[in-house]
Formats: C-alpha cells, structure tokens, sequence
C-alpha cells in the first residue's frame, strides 16, 4: 500500500467528528487519527483506508459508521456525503464520499463541510 500521512483537512474532519460522539469514543478517535496514516484506495480517492501505527488489526469481520454523518460540497457544487467507518474494535478503519449522482468526485470543498 502506498501510505501516506494524513492531511490537514482529514485531521479536521476526524476532529470535528469526534467533537459529535461521545467522550471515550470520541478520544480514540483523535488518538487513532494522531497515529494514523493513509491509503487512498480509488483513483479519484472517494475510499480511503487508515492504518493505526502500533495497532494490530484483526481479521476483517465488517465495519460500522461512527455515529455522526457528514455533507461537503464537490467543485461543481454537487452534494457528497462523508462517512467515517470503524472496525469491530471502533478504531479507525476508513473514509467514503459518495457522490449521489454516480458519476467521478473532482474535488471535495473541505472549506463546505457540515456535520451532524
């Protein structure tokens, strides 16, 4: 995999979900995002994968969305919904946006995201 570190505008958007959960949640939220790095896993970078420095995974047995959702504009003013996924332990697995419309996400507006 080609990992890479995190951006600033996906710092913020784990920080500003995290902000949404509960105490605990939230907490190992940031503390994965401080020791992530990662992994976009579509050419126009709609799924991206995390990997947890010091955290031994286990065998993938499905992931759940964190409970807080997220909305961002595309270039073309286009809604995309943001998800954030957890793996079976709550840590941090992955990040989706889902352009509607089905056609390819050009570039998310981080400067637009909302979240609930």
């Amino acid at each position: 995999m080609n990992m890479r570190p995190l951006s600033e505008n996906e710092r913020n958007l784990i920080t500003r979900f995290a902000a949404k959960l509960g105490e605990v949640e939230g907490a190992q939220l940031i503390a994965d995002a401080a020791h992530a790095t990662a992994n976009a896993v579509t050419p126009d970078a709609s799924r991206i994968l995390f990997q947890i420095d010091g955290y031994n995974r286990p065998p993938y047995r499905g992931q759940h969305p964190f409970s807080v959702e997220g909305r961002m504009n595309d270039s073309d003013d286009v809604e995309l919904s943001v998800s954030l996924y957890a793996d079976e332990n709550g840590r941090l697995l992955e990040l989706e946006f889902i352009r509607w419309d089905s056609k390819t996400i050009q570039e998310p507006q981080w400067q637009t995201l909302q979240v609930f």
